[in-house]
């Protein structure tokens, strides 16, 4: 099969040329199903450990699994073959705790960070579980802000989230969303996306398109320091930094957009006006029609430890094929579209978390999105009003052609 891409540059920067890598719509060496085999499982309504609300999981370079239950404030270690190691954190303001964690990362040197909201901040431990610090945002200058997400490779910290100030009125409330690299002093080092919002409380509308940026959710960092991040809720636009903060390349591809079904319409619809739910006033709520081009809130960009990048387009999570859970677009490290990967389980990929597991497995997480949707306060739920609330519970999944 023919590959169809084609490479251009664009606009100089300071940095230098951004190189362009503009795909088709279907890759090079076509599409090819995977299967996934159970490897083992906790929690659930049946398993021995029981989780609340698990927005996030992640795997070391061991193979270990930690599982982080925002709930309880606790992150839970399993290693390769399922069997339990050990807790790290507790619920509390002290060195080694944490109120409300909303994200986990894993760094290189074994210490696992838990993201706070608000204030936002981020707490580690060891290995052992042992306080390793903790670093404020914004350090010492101080200011209003709270963070939604992270991810952590090498040296290199990215946070997502949003700066908070008072407008000329003391009915507004500026704001404007982030992705930034951030150093131990909690201080931005780069800033890869952002957009300004407003909230008027005399007149406030939600905007869907506004209020919810695809790049709190949709980045990841290479070990080398390289970041990926998909800065506009409509293109299929991938946008490559280098570790100094350097905008290099930008990924695209060929994709018709995609129109939510009354169902999916009224699932978005119904999260947002419950998180909403217990404002003092009735506010208009936006949302939108058209489903965005990524599946971000399913972390939809992740690197392969292979280097390659796997992608969940919003297509790629919606049910389809009989048996295939999910479809990942596929990346090399130049940016061309090289395969489609479709993962075959029996899942509905639009419900439940996928995260990759080292080079040969996949994690899929029951109850996801209710985790997800629980964050943003007041009761959020993401399921409907006809869909079960699925207990949490993490699966490994081993890859087989």
């Amino acid at each position: 099969m023919r590959i169809m891409f084609l490479f251009l540059l664009i606009s100089a920067t300071a940095a230098g040329e951004v190189e362009l890598v503009r795909n088709g719509a279907q890759p090079g060496e076509g599409k090819v199903q995977v299967t996934l085999r159970e490897v083992w499982r906790v929690g659930g309504p049946d398993g021995d450990e029981f989780f609340g609300l698990v927005p996030r999981v992640q795997t070391d370079a061991q193979g270990n699994v930690y599982v982080l239950d925002s709930q309880v404030c606790q992150v839970t270690v399993y290693d390769r073959d399922g069997r339990f190691l050990r807790t790290l954190f507790s619920e509390g303001e002290g060195p080694g705790e944490v109120r409300s964690p909303r994200d986990m990362m894993v760094l290189g040197d074994g210490r696992v960070g838990l993201l706070q909201e608000f204030p936002g901040a981020i707490s580690f431990v060891d290995a052992a579980g042992n306080p390793a610090g903790r670093i404020t945002y914004g350090g010492a200058e101080g200011g209003v802000h709270s963070l939604t997400g992270c991810q952590a490779s090498g040296d290199v910290i990215l946070v997502s989230g949003t700066h908070m100030q008072r407008g000329d009125r003391p009915e507004i409330n500026l704001r404007q969303n982030f992705l930034e690299r951030i150093g131990d002093d909690g201080l931005m080092m780069d800033r890869y996306a952002s957009n300004d919002t407003k909230y008027d409380f005399t007149d406030f509308v939600f905007s869907e398109r506004e209020h919810i940026p695809p790049f709190w959710w949709c980045f990841d960092v290479a070990p080398d320091g390289r970041v990926y991040a998909a800065p506009d809720r409509d293109a299929y636009r991938i946008e490559e930094f280098t570790p100094d903060g350097s905008l290099v390349r930008v990924i695209e591809r060929d994709y018709d957009p995609l129109v939510r079904t009354e169902a999916e319409f009224r699932r978005m619809e119904g999260m947002v006006k419950s998180a909403l739910a217990g404002m003092r006033f009735q506010p208009t709520i936006r949302v939108e029609h058209g489903e965005a081009a990524f599946a971000y809130m399913h972390r939809a960009l992740q690197l392969h430890p292979d280097g390659s990048l796997w992608v969940l387009s919003s297509r790629g999570v919606r049910k389809g094929e009989p048996g295939v859970m999910a479809v990942f677009d596929v990346f090399d490290r130049e940016g061309r579209f090289t395969r489609q990967v479709a993962l075959r389980a029996p899942h509905e990929g639009q419900r439940v978390g996928i995260f990759l597991s080292g080079r040969d497995r996949i994690l899929v997480v029951k109850g996801f999105f209710e985790s997800l949707a629980a964050q943003f306060g007041n009761g959020a739920t993401f399921s409907g009003d006809d869909e079960e609330v699925e207990v949490p519970e993490v699966i490994c999944y081993e890859m087989v052609k």
